[in-house]
C-alpha cells in the first residue's frame, strides 16, 4: 500500500472514529445518574476504560461473515495502533479469516480481572476475560481453535468459551483508546 493510500484510509477511519465517539458520548446508556461530578478521577477513568473494553470485545466478537465489517473496531484504537493495523492489512486479513471459515460469532460477556492506571492517569493496562460463542463455522476453524487451547475444552458450534485479553489503553485527546491488544489462546476455557 503506498503512502497516499495509507493516509487516505487513515483519514477515513479517523473521521468514522470521531463520528462514532460523538454518538457514544451523546447516546451513552452507561451514564451515571446524578452525582457524577462527585466521583473521583480514578472511578471515572475506570468507568470509561471498562466501557471502552466492553465495546471493543463486543465489536470484535459480534461478527458474521455474511455482513462483515473488517474494521468495525477501528474507531476504538489510537492513531499509532491504527497505522500499524492498516500497514499490516488487518482489515483484509480479518475478512479473509471470517469468509474462508464462514464464521458467525457472538459476544456474551466479560469479566475484569485487573485495571492498572499509570500515575499520570493517561495510560492503563487492562486484563479481562471475554466470553464468546462461535455460532457456526467450518470444521477446520474449530479444529484450529481446539488445537490452540491444548484440548482444555472442546470448542464447537454453540459452546461458549472465554479467553484472556490484555489491553494497553491510553488517552488520546482526552478520550481512552486502545494502543495494544493481545488475546491469549492458551487461557481458553
Amino acid at each position: 500500500m503506498n503512502d497516499q493510500n495509507l493516509i487516505n484510509k487513515l483519514f477515513g477511519v479517523i473521521k468514522e472514529s470521531i463520528t462514532s465517539m460523538n454518538e457514544n458520548m451523546n447516546n451513552s446508556s452507561d451514564q451515571i445518574d446524578g452525582g457524577a461530578a462527585t466521583l473521583t478521577d480514578d472511578i471515572e477513568n475506570e468507568h470509561e476504560i471498562k466501557r471502552l473494553c466492553r465495546d471493543f470485545a463486543k465489536t470484535l466478537n459480534d461478527r458474521n461473515y455474511e455482513q462483515l465489517d473488517g474494521r468495525a473496531e477501528y474507531h476504538l484504537y489510537t492513531v499509532d495502533h491504527l497505522i500499524e493495523l492498516i500497514k499490516n492489512n488487518d482489515e483484509q486479513n480479518t475478512e479473509k479469516l471470517f469468509n474462508e471459515n464462514k464464521i458467525k460469532s457472538k459476544f456474551e460477556d466479560c469479566e475484569f480481572l485487573k485495571i492498572t492506571l499509570s500515575e499520570d492517569k493517561e495510560q492503563a493496562e487492562v486484563i479481562y476475560n471475554v466470553r464468546t460463542c462461535i455460532i457456526s463455522a467450518e470444521d477446520k476453524y474449530f479444529k484450529s481453535l481446539n488445537k490452540k487451547n491444548n484440548k482444555k475444552m472442546r470448542i464447537s458450534a454453540g459452546t461458549p468459551f472465554s479467553n484472556c485479553y490484555t489491553l494497553a489503553v491510553k488517552k488520546e485527546k482526552g478520550v481512552w483508546k486502545i494502543d495494544e491488544f493481545e488475546s491469549s489462546d492458551e487461557n481458553m476455557k
